[in-house]
C-alpha cells in the first residue's frame, strides 16, 4: 500500500489560524462593513465579511485583559496592554497593580475618562452554532459589564455543572445612551441547554481543540470610543472630524499674520499724527 502524501495544511492547528472576530457595528466608524450593507447594531465578521443581526455560540473560554490606547490620534494598537489581567503583568513586563492608569470598572466611567485609562476588557473565545466555526468577540467599555454578567450565568448555573459547551448563548446588541451620544453594547444571555449527548460531545471535542489558541491583541481603538477631543473637550468620533483636527494642528505659522506685524502696522501712523498736531500749534502761535 502506497502512503498518501501529507499536506502541510493538515498539520496546522488553532495556533496557526486567524480566528474570525465578530464586531458590533457602531454609528461611527466601520466604513467597510457599512459599505457591505451593514447597519449599526449588527455584527460584522472581520475575516469572512459576513453580517448578522445576532449570534448563537457556545463559550469555549473567557479571557480577561487590559488595554490603554493613549490620548494621541492614532489607529495603531494599544500603547500598553495585558492579555491576562489575572497575572497583573503588562506586555512590557510592568506591574499592573502599581499602574496609575488602571481602571477595573470601565462601564462606570464615561468615554472621555476611559480613553485615558488602562481598562479591563474581556475576550470571548467561542464556537458559532450555525457553522461550528471558532470566533472571537471582544468586550470593552460599556460591553465589559454584560460579559461579566454572562460569566456569572455560566459559573452559577447548577444545571451546567461547568459543562459550558452545553450552554447556547445568544448575543444581540443593545443601544446605550451616554453623554457623548449613543453606542451599541453587547447583550448576551443563555437561551438553551443542549440535551443531545452526541451534539454535546462534538462541541466538547471542538472546545478542547480550541483551548490554548493564541489570542492576538486588538488591532485598533474600539470604534465606540472617541478618536480625539477638541481643545474644548468635545469628542471626535469620525475619521473626517479627525482629519480636520489634524489639518488645523499642522497649519504652518507662515500662513497667518504674526501678532507683532499687525500691532506694528496699527501704531506706525500715530507718531506722524502727533507731528502734524504739533506743527499746527506752532503756526497758530506765529499767527
Amino acid at each position: 500500500m502506497v502512503d498518501e502524501p501529507q499536506r502541510r495544511i493538515d498539520t496546522y492547528g488553532p495556533e496557526d489560524m486567524a480566528i474570525p472576530e465578530w464586531r458590533a457595528i457602531q454609528k461611527v466608524g466601520g466604513d467597510w462593513p457599512k459599505s457591505l450593507g451593514g447597519k449599526p447594531g449588527q455584527f460584522h465578521n472581520a475575516v469572512t465579511d459576513e453580517l448578522a443581526d445576532e449570534l448563537n455560540i457556545v463559550v469555549v473560554d473567557i479571557l480577561t485583559g487590559r488595554a490603554r490606547w493613549g490620548e494621541e490620534i492614532s489607529d495603531s494598537g494599544p500603547v500598553c496592554a495585558s492579555l491576562d489581567a489575572k497575572s497583573n503583568l503588562s506586555m512590557n513586563g510592568d506591574d499592573c497593580g502599581k499602574c496609575s492608569y488602571r481602571l477595573d470598572t470601565p462601564w462606570t466611567a464615561d468615554a472621555g475618562d476611559r480613553r485615558k485609562m488602562c481598562c479591563l476588557n474581556y475576550t470571548v473565545l467561542g464556537i458559532t452554532l450555525n457553522d461550528h466555526m471558532p470566533c472571537l468577540i471582544r468586550a470593552h467599555g460599556i460591553s465589559a459589564l454584560p460579559i461579566r454578567q454572562l460569566l456569572t450565568q455560566l459559573k452559577l448555573n447548577k444545571a451546567l455543572r461547568s459543562e459550558y459547551h452545553r450552554a447556547v448563548v445568544n448575543i444581540k446588541t443593545q443601544e446605550k445612551t451616554t453623554r457623548y451620544g449613543s453606542a451599541f453594547a453587547l447583550h448576551p444571555r443563555i437561551v438553551e441547554l443542549i440535551a443531545d449527548e452526541t451534539k454535546a460531545a462534538e462541541l466538547k471535542a471542538e472546545s478542547n481543540r480550541l483551548l490554548g489558541a493564541p489570542i492576538p491583541l486588538p488591532e485598533g481603538r474600539p470604534e465606540d470610543e472617541p478618536l480625539a477631543f477638541t481643545p474644548e473637550g468635545k469628542p471626535i468620533y469620525s475619521e473626517e472630524e479627525k482629519e480636520k483636527l489634524l489639518a488645523k494642528a499642522t497649519i504652518s505659522p507662515d500662513t497667518s499674520v504674526p501678532p507683532a506685524t499687525s500691532t506694528t502696522a496699527t501704531k506706525e501712523p500715530e507718531p506722524e499724527k502727533k507731528d502734524k498736531e504739533s506743527n499746527k500749534k506752532e503756526l497758530d502761535l506765529d499767527f
